[in-house]
């Protein structure tokens, strides 16, 4: 989930388009996330109708938050909030990025265009991401909507955990080490669960 957060501040970090130190994200994921020995709690009798926040203050993926955001903006990330919910369904995830910024929408959108131009996965769009809108696919989905009267950017992402989870990444990966097209096995994904 980390990777994936990251990849939507990527450019506006970059860009100095956000601050690095007070970003907020609020990251909501199917139960598949926790893997196939999830145990207790993510059953569907549990997940059923419920929302579940988890990891709080002390997230695996934190630290390497934490480093990325330090790295790319060229400041602290020690505001960092990241809350990521369980809800009830199979795959998916969909985070909500909240951070300090001047920039307009229009200039997050062509920031994105421009960073994720010749990426074969990354769709960037006007409106805001939907997560059936990757399932069973490696795609990530990503927009923005920004206040500068309000010193406030939002940034939006959606992919499959399942298929642009870490087996997706690493297909992905290991096409471009071995000289392979980069969507080799990763179009039209089955759809299991």
């Amino acid at each position: 989930m980390s990777s994936a957060a990251e990849y939507w501040m990527l450019r506006l970090l970059a860009d100095k388009l956000i601050a690095p130190d007070n970003i907020v994200i609020d990251a909501k994921t199917g139960i598949s996330g926790a893997g196939r020995g999830g145990g207790t709690g993510f059953g569907y009798a549990e997940s059923n109708e419920n929302l579940i926040p988890y990891g709080l203050l002390k997230h695996v993926h934190m630290p390497e938050i934490i480093s990325t955001i330090a790295r790319i903006g060229g400041g602290s990330a020690a505001g960092l909030v990241f809350t990521p919910h369980l809800v009830p369904m199979t795959r998916g995830i969909l985070a909500t990025i909240y951070a300090r910024g001047r920039a307009t929408t229009a200039q997050c959108l062509d920031a994105a265009r421009r960073f994720y131009a010749d990426s074969a996965f990354v769709r960037v769009t006007d409106k805001p991401p939907q997560t059936k809108w990757a399932t069973g696919s490696n795609l990530a989905f990503v927009s923005y909507a920004a206040d500068p009267d309000r010193n406030l950017v939002i940034a939006l992402g959606v992919v499959d955990n399942l298929g642009k989870g870490a087996a997706g990444q690493a297909v992905q990966n290991a096409n471009l080490m071995c000289g392979l097209p980069e969507t080799a096995r990763l179009e039209g994904a089955p759809v299991w669960p």
